[in-house]
């Protein structure tokens, strides 16, 4: 779709990534970002056990937004760029070098990672629980499940999208 270059493919493109990650992204954003048990803030600082009812966590609410959208659009059009130069194995290695380095961060962090501690103070103090006995490990399969579903759609949709407006571009 993007090394055709048709503006009405890229801008459809575009809005369903987008759209994907406001609609499957944020969510799992939201879900660590509200403290449960978000080991990604929890375990870097204190103040994110501060904000909850304060204008800091509306503040702090549209961030994670933007943290889910914003990267979900700056890899589109990094992925676009590269695509439209004919370097589309740069792009690979940039999918699988971040795959590595969030396993990478997964082993470097698999105490915070599965062990949970609610509060920053809990976790200074090592009052960990358990990630696989803990209602989190339930939740976040939930997630991970609503996550990937989405991914196979969306991507059934944009390949669905694509070969319609082949069709009728051929026609």
């Amino acid at each position: 779709m993007l090394k055709s270059g048709d503006v009405e493919r890229y801008r459809s493109l575009r809005s369903t990534v987008i759209l994907f990650a406001y609609l499957f992204t944020t969510p799992i954003v939201f879900y660590f970002f509200m403290g449960w048990p978000a080991w990604e803030t929890n375990y870097v600082w204190e103040w994110v056990d501060h904000i909850h009812g304060t204008p800091k966590f509306a503040i702090s609410s549209f961030g994670a937004v933007i943290m889910a959208i914003l990267p979900a659009w700056i890899g589109f059009e990094s992925g676009k760029y590269l695509i439209r130069k004919d370097k589309v194995g740069w792009l690979r290695v940039s999918y699988i070098s971040l795959f590595i380095l969030i396993l990478i961060i997964v082993f470097v962090t698999k105490n915070a990672t599965f062990n949970i501690a609610p509060t920053y103070k809990d976790y200074l103090s090592k009052s960990f629980s358990s990630f696989w006995s803990n209602p989190f490990f339930i939740y976040w399969l939930i997630l991970t499940i609503y996550f990937w579903g989405g991914l196979i759609i969306f991507y059934l949709f944009i390949r669905r999208k694509d070969k319609c407006i082949e069709n009728y571009k051929n026609h």
